[in-house]
């Protein structure tokens, strides 16, 4: 079953993040990795994102592992981990969507946000739906009243909180019903800013001169 109501609510929610020009939040994602025996490890990043369309993106992530950022401006995409002090760069691809999977090809991981970003997010949120329902309304996540929505495809399942005044998401968990151990992720947003001034040099990557620098598909050195 698939209900216009809740299709409306997910299209809506695409609609206002492909409506602004810029874009900043912060995304805290809960990673499940199923180790060995079957058992559920959960593993925390933060991501801090600041979008300028059509071509210029920085993610900041850190947490449970190794720090890394990713800017795209129009002309490269760099990939640096101020941790080990390695950079990757290559020519920037035709789209931010094409910039986003180069990302998850050369960390091995897409980013949990990812279908927020995109160029056309309401279609990323509906398309091959094979059931969408809504849930009803919350007043405890994100500070804010959220509409809740059920839905699904052929892969995932999933649940979605979005803000009644604004149409944000403030929060999205997908369970991927075909992997093993069905493994469930979270992301919990906060910090929005629709249509904010973002200066240049927020996609300056002048701060990783002097580092390493090493392929784009296998940033470690």
């Amino acid at each position: 079953m698939v209900e216009p109501a809740a299709v409306a609510l997910l299209r809506s929610a695409g609609d206002a993040l492909a409506a602004a020009r810029s874009l900043s939040f912060t995304a805290v994602a809960v990673h499940d990795v199923p180790n060995g025996e079957g058992q559920s490890i959960f593993y925390t990043v933060r991501s801090r994102v600041a979008l300028l369309r059509p071509d210029r993106l920085r993610v900041v992530t850190d947490g449970d592992g190794p720090s890394r950022e990713f800017v795209a401006d129009g002309r490269s995409l760099t990939l640096f981990r101020p941790d080990l002090r390695t950079v990757a760069t290559e020519p920037a691809p035709a789209s931010l969507d094409a910039a986003l999977k180069a990302e998850a090809a050369a960390t091995g991981e897409g980013q949990a946000f990812a279908d927020m970003i995109v160029t056309d997010p309401a279609q990323a949120l509906t398309q091959g739906l094979t059931r969408a329902f809504v849930v009803g309304r919350s007043r405890l996540v994100g500070g804010v009243e959220t509409d809740v929505v059920s839905f699904a495809d052929r892969d995932a399942q999933a649940q979605i909180w979005i803000g009644v005044q604004d149409r944000l998401p403030r929060q999205l968990w997908v369970t991927d019903t075909n992997a093993p151990g069905r493994p469930r992720n979270t992301v919990t947003f906060s910090d929005w800013a629709i249509d904010p001034p973002i200066e240049d040099r927020v996609f300056s990557t002048a701060h990783t001169e002097g580092a390493q620098s090493v392929p784009f598909p296998n940033p470690d050195p």
